[in-house]
């Protein structure tokens, strides 16, 4: 990916292959439309999906978890049309998940099909690129297999393209995905998984090739920034899950940044630090607006330059130590209060 000339004319934006899979190693997360991270305003997500998918980012998740996330993103990608129409792109969503307690979850055959059509309506389009069963460590073995059973249906029927599931506990994780292969009759085609390679916790290292193993074609990892955690200007959202001896570790390594070079973000340590590493097919970047897409793409091309950076490599290694006794940590998911 490169930053083209902000001058050059208005042109449409190249086909994206529809007969394989080839997102973008950059993928557009999009819960940030739902302003669950900070506010934002009306016109930067079309200002954003335009940017982002003209500097090679061809890819965008969502959610009807994420409050109105489909609902802005269907009416960005709309308004964009006419230069960068639905074949530009790959749309990823997903089932299942609709609120915080486990009473809001529907992994029904029923759910799972109404939700597929809600999504396409509040998209704009007649199929979907790729749904993931969202969440899945909340519902019980049957459960994910209905949902996920279905969800191989509507892919039969050439509403969706490529099916996956989503979930935080890796051990589970590993431990589901054999059982769903067999009691469905196919393999994943997708893995998502969140704040597990990033500057406090790379335990998604240590999963990877059994993952592969096992038949799972992309891993997409999400969240360098752990949920908002690892950001120097921002504080972490009050229903964040770290422990509080890492919310206080957190805030040495910020200074330690700020010590190095004031004003830092710690948030570009961190997003770096994951972008150098290609375990994964997919990294799933959070985004509110058009200079954060730029932003992003600019220090993907850094870290793929060629060139070595002894400021982000010195912060790495001090923001590591600090945090080394997290390194294999998992908070609790489901919560230990989740009712």
């Amino acid at each position: 990916m490169t930053v083209p000339d902000n001058t050059r004319p208005c042109q449409t934006a190249p086909n994206v292959p529809q007969d394989h899979l080839a997102a973008s190693p950059i993928i557009y997360g999009t819960s940030a439309f739902a302003q669950l991270y900070n506010p934002i305003k009306s016109h930067w997500p079309a200002e954003a999906c335009q940017r982002a998918i003209d500097l090679g980012i061809n890819t965008f998740d969502t959610s009807p978890y994420y409050g109105n996330s489909e609902h802005v993103l269907g009416k960005a990608l709309l308004s964009i049309s006419s230069t960068h129409p639905r074949s530009t792109y790959y749309l990823s969503t997903k089932v299942g998940r609709y609120g915080l307690k486990r009473a809001e979850f529907d992994y029904s055959r029923k759910r799972v099909r109404e939700s597929v059509q809600e999504s396409m309506r509040r998209l704009h389009t007649d199929y979907l690129d790729i749904v993931y069963a969202h969440d899945v460590e909340f519902v019980s073995v049957d459960k994910a297999v209905e949902a996920v059973d279905e969800l191989f249906r509507l892919k039969a029927e050439g509403k969706i393209k490529y099916v996956g599931i989503s979930g935080y506990p890796l051990a589970y994780l590993l431990a589901l995905i054999p059982i769903l292969h067999e009691r469905v009759g196919q393999e994943l085609d997708l893995l998502m998984t969140y704040c597990h390679y990033n500057l406090h916790n790379t335990l998604l290292q240590d999963y990877i090739d059994h993952f592969k193993n096992l038949g799972v074609k992309q891993i997409w990892s999400a969240s360098p920034v752990s949920m908002g955690l690892l950001r120097s200007h921002t504080a972490a959202p009050a229903w964040h899950p770290a422990p509080s001896k890492l919310l206080s570790a957190v805030q040495d390594c910020i200074a330690l940044v700020d010590r190095n070079e004031e004003g830092k973000d710690l948030a570009e340590v961190a997003v770096k630090f994951a972008m150098k590493w290609r375990g994964c097919e997919g990294l799933v970047l959070g985004m509110s607006n058009a200079d954060e897409v730029e932003q992003n793409v600019t220090w993907w091309n850094e870290c793929w330059s060629g060139r070595e950076d002894e400021a982000q490599e010195r912060d790495e290694r001090m923001v590591r130590e600090r945090l080394a006794e997290f390194e294999k940590l998992e908070w609790a998911s489901p919560p230990m209060n989740d009712c």
